[in-house]
């Protein structure tokens, strides 16, 4: 098969990621995949991790940037192309006009409200199948646009591989060495870009209260965005320890994880958050928000990771210091979530979902 990826989303994390592993589990299949961009910043690091990229033009959907598309599918003889947004669908809707190439839409729309204008409908007509990464996505998705209950579906959950994203704590200790983490002091991690919708200041807030009992944790962020500044004020008048790592490699990333003690994740919109599956790959303790497919992801008994009320920093406080007081449970549960990571959600078993999604679209078109 021979696949287009477009992505016009302009950073790493979520779907850079995922699109990266969509991409490398096609290629080493024998198949063939393009990814087609629309920011500088996603082109590098996709080149970096060894993928063939196309950049568009800008993120418009003009003249320009549907012809770019065009050249490149034409190019590449794409026998489908796998959208993530709806700005993705607008521009392949456009594209394939006039050369006919199924449209397969990964729905990403979670907590922004969709446009319903005719022109927005017109678009989805285009739309051959739709994956989706969780029950929850595919209700929201059914709900804002029940047209798209009429078509050919499947539930493709995030994978990870285990191999790579793994507890290592020799790296955890260099990684504390190089921000200056005394060894016996508690870490906890949140690793999310830094945009309004993450919850930040929901578990700076969390782990405030524990400080306030007497614990001197660190708070490591990793990831980057718009909203570092304010953060950065709001973790100075805390007066507690904060370490902000910018974007890590993913190398990097597994360092910080086998550091951590604990890890939060207080976002208050998720579809099936990779942050989470990374750190339970890594054997880590998860207190996640319960919000949209987080628990699809981290499971509902407690045994496999903690989940709170979304938007709740008492209840995240609570939970947070049950793990920190408790070795054995923060082991207990770590070892739990890993395993039910390499059960449930193997990177082997998504690729297996792209392939077979991807070849009954194609069969379909021929």
């Amino acid at each position: 098969m021979n696949i287009l990826l477009v992505i016009t989303a302009n950073g790493w994390r979520g779907s850079g990621v995922s699109y990266a592993k969509i991409a490398r589990g096609l290629l080493d299949r024998g198949h063939r995949a393009h990814l087609v961009t629309a920011t500088t910043r996603l082109t590098d690091r996709l080149t970096r991790e060894g993928l063939p990229v196309t950049q568009l033009p800008r993120r418009d959907t003009g003249p320009r940037e549907v012809l770019a598309l065009w050249k490149a599918m034409r190019r590449t003889g794409a026998e489908a192309i796998l959208t993530d947004a709806p700005r993705d669908v607008r521009l392949s809707a456009y594209a394939t006009l006039l050369h006919r190439v199924p449209i397969v839409y990964r729905y990403n729309l979670n907590y922004r409200q969709p446009r319903s204008d005719i022109m927005d409908r017109a678009y989805l007509t285009r739309v051959a199948a739709c994956f989706y990464q969780s029950r929850y996505i595919r209700r929201q998705a059914y709900k804002h646009a029940p047209r798209l209950r009429r078509l050919p579906s499947k539930r493709i959950p995030n994978g990870y591989d285990t191999g790579v994203l793994a507890p290592d704590p020799e790296a955890g200790v260099a990684f504390r060495a190089r921000y200056e983490i005394p060894a016996g002091a508690p870490v906890v991690l949140t690793a999310a870009k830094l945009t309004h919708d993450k919850g930040h200041d929901v578990a700076i807030e969390a782990l405030h209260q524990i400080r306030r009992d007497g614990v001197e944790l660190v708070y490591v962020i990793c990831g980057d965005g718009s909203k570092e500044g304010e953060l950065r004020e709001l973790a100075s008048k805390s007066s507690m320890r904060t370490v902000f790592t910018g974007l890590l490699e993913r190398a990097d990333m597994v360092g910080a994880l086998s550091a951590a003690d604990v890890v939060v994740h207080p976002s208050l919109h998720e579809i099936f958050p990779n942050a989470v599956g990374e750190a339970m790959s890594c054997g880590r303790p998860v207190v996640a928000a319960d919000a949209g497919g987080t628990a699809e992801l981290l499971g509902r008994d407690g045994t496999t990771g903690i989940l709170v009320p979304a938007g709740s920093a008492e209840t995240m406080a609570d939970a947070v210091r049950l793990l920190l007081e408790d070795r054995e449970l923060r082991r207990e549960i770590g070892v739990a979530a890993r395993r039910r990571i390499e059960r449930r959600f193997p990177l082997s078993r998504m690729i297996d979902g792209y392939e077979q999604g991807f070849a009954e679209v194609v069969r379909r078109r021929g």
